[in-house]
């Protein structure tokens, strides 16, 4: 009897989330997601040297960091993320998750102006470096 109830807690413990922080580092390198940021669509509609929202095109990113904490705290989010750095790959990969207040991040069907592929196009390990890289945006 013992040996199957040890079964049954074990078998419990692999099935269950792990428990994250908003203190918890992303998994990727931030110096490569600097350098991708740098190098990709991102920069030509995000500027990283000025505080949210602000942008002409799409919102500044100066204080993503701080920023993505307030947000997966407010009542107006509906998204999935608990953390910052799960709000930052959110928007990467489901810009429309949340869009931030303002008529000109939206497109006249209400839609994030920012590009919906992402996702497809950068491999995990790039969305993990530009998530470290935007996480230390404070």
């Amino acid at each position: 009897m013992c040996r199957v109830t040890l079964l049954v807690v074990f078998l419990a413990l692999l099935t269950m989330e792990p428990i994250t922080t908003s203190s918890a580092a992303p998994a990727g390198d931030a110096r490569r997601g600097e350098q991708l940021f740098a190098t990709s669509p991102c920069v030509s509609c995000h500027d990283v040297t000025k505080p949210w929202p602000g942008g002409e095109i799409c919102p500044n990113l100066g204080n993503i960091a701080t920023e993505a904490e307030r947000i997966v705290r407010s009542r107006e989010y509906r998204g999935k993320a608990k953390t910052a750095a799960d709000y930052i790959r959110e928007s990467i990969v489901d810009p429309n998750a949340y869009i931030v207040p303002g008529a000109r991040y939206r497109t006249a069907d209400g839609q994030s102006v920012m590009p919906k592929d992402f996702g497809s196009t950068l491999s995990g390990a790039q969305i993990d470096d530009l998530v470290a890289y935007l996480s230390t945006r404070r």
